[in-house]
């Protein structure tokens, strides 16, 4: 994975690909800004086409042919897209509600306490992630970026700082570790993340938070 998912639309156009051989690409960890070096067995005679390249070094590191599920570019963007609108949906419905209850304070019920939310949480079933000998670390970053996504989403906030994704992904994945997925940080993991980005903040001290990606495309 480590790009943006517009990077792979904008190589997967140029390119060709079909979102099998996307996605095969992304697992491997390929940089979709110099496909155009592999891509060009029509100057150089002794290369071959991209696809089958990819489907070459893909089964060397997999054993298998191709990924067990396909999910498409189009897909991806749209659920991408989809996150952030609910968010943004959510924010704008708690402002309303923050402004319909002020000066009600004395009625308003206490904020469940982050102990019992996440005993709430817990008691939900979650879905295993199956991995497959050999996966490369963009690979299992890629099945399991949902664990971040509901790390970032446990705290309901727009931004999250890397101190408190930290400690609730341990609390949530006791397996979690930077190193798992090929990075040195919590940091360069959200990073590498579709629709996400890391900045400094310097509200009540300096710190490093994460938030959801802002385009900056006119939509």
């Amino acid at each position: 994975m480590g790009v943006k998912i517009e990077k792979w639309a904008v190589a997967q156009k140029k390119h060709k690909l079909s979102d099998k051989h996307v996605q095969m690409a992304r697992e491997l960890g390929l940089n979709p800004d110099k496909l155009g070096k592999i891509d060009n067995h029509k100057q150089e005679t002794w290369k071959v086409p991209l696809p089958q390249f990819i489907e070459s070094i893909y089964f060397k590191r997999f054993k298998r042919e191709e990924p067990l599920i396909v999910r498409p570019l189009k897909e991806i963007m749209a659920e991408n897209k989809a996150k952030k609108e609910k968010k943004k949906k959510e924010k704008a419905k708690h402002e309303v509600l923050e402004a319909n209850d002020s000066g009600k304070t004395e009625n308003q019920e206490k904020p469940i306490s982050l102990s019992a939310k996440l005993k709430l949480y817990k008691e939900n079933p979650r879905v295993k992630v199956k991995l497959e000998s050999g996966e490369s670390f963009d690979s299992i970053l890629l099945k399991e970026s949902s664990i971040f996504d509901e790390a970032f989403d446990f705290y309901e906030k727009e931004k999250v700082t890397l101190s408190e994704l930290g400690f609730i992904l341990k609390k949530i994945h006791p397996r979690y570790t930077p190193r798992r997925y090929g990075c040195k940080s919590l940091g360069a993991i959200y990073e590498k993340l579709d629709g996400y980005e890391v900045e400094q903040t310097e509200e009540a001290g300096t710190y490093m938070v994460v938030r959801m990606r802002i385009d900056k495309e006119k939509e």
